[in-house]
């Protein structure tokens, strides 16, 4: 099988709905669930890409962006 036919069997590289596949801020580095990311793994079963992306966005918030998320959570 060539090259060319496992890529056109492999699904497509979505984007992910959390991060959306940005270089965070504060550390100009992709989430662990990027396949850009240099701990980037393909193991589907690992269970941890979700809270990977959610430690990466909290990694790169500013201050300003705490600051705002804080505040909206003591409005509910």
């Amino acid at each position: 099988m060539t090259d060319k036919e496992k890529k056109s069997l492999e699904p497509p590289k979505r984007k992910c709905s959390i991060c959306g596949d940005k270089k965070g801020k504060l550390t100009n580095q992709y989430c662990r669930d990027n396949e850009k990311s240099p701990y980037y793994d393909d193991d589907l079963f690992s269970g941890t890409d979700y809270m990977d992306c959610w430690v990466f966005i909290r990694t790169n918030e500013t201050e300003e962006e705490h600051k705002i998320r804080m505040e909206k959570r003591y409005e509910k």
